[in-house]
């Protein structure tokens, strides 16, 4: 695997409607182009900011020197694996079907689930498989703008006897 660069998680806002709805890695080092200054009528993108408490964390402390990651900036980092065409995030799994090379092991993470969006609430966001150690991001200061939690099950359509209310799904990210 090939380190490409490292940066900060972004995404949108979580009480904001419009804009983007996935999560992104943004470059520690950006490039710009011909820009306006100043807040325009336009999307916008917010660095994530960790919302994990004693209560809701799954998540290592250990790469953090033991502290709460609570409301600290997220890093992310971008990796090429040469010779492997597909790179598949597996949910609610730790390890990938056979014939496949793990990349790495984490849980699912999104946005808060919230019951309506009327009240300003929590918009949805993509799913993504977050590092079981994550780290903090240098740099960043809380401002509760793009909020990231671990994904816990709700079983009812998923079947209960396997997908148990209240866990906290894994993930695997493979490659081939």
């Amino acid at each position: 695997m090939l380190f490409l660069f490292e940066g900060y998680a972004a995404g949108p806002h979580y009480t904001i409607a419009g804009s983007g709805s996935n999560y992104l890695c943004l470059h520690e080092h950006p490039q710009w182009k011909t820009y306006i200054e100043g807040l325009q009528t336009s999307g916008k993108i917010y660095g994530v900011e960790y919302e994990l408490y004693e209560r809701n964390s799954v998540f290592s402390k250990s790469n953090n020197g033991g502290n709460s990651l609570e409301q600290n900036p997220a890093p992310c980092a971008v990796c090429y694996v040469g010779g492997r065409s597909t790179i598949l995030m597996v949910p609610a799994r730790t390890q990938c079907p056979d014939g496949w090379t793990m990349e790495y092991a984490g849980y699912l993470a999104s946005a808060h689930s919230t019951r309506t969006s009327s009240t300003g609430g929590h918009k949805r966001t993509s799913y993504v498989c977050w590092d079981e150690e994550p780290e903090v991001a240098v740099g960043g200061t809380s401002q509760n703008q793009a909020l990231i939690y671990p994904v816990e099950v709700e079983c009812g359509s998923l079947p209960c006897s396997v997908y148990i209310t209240g866990r906290e799904l894994t993930c695997v990210v493979c490659s081939k």
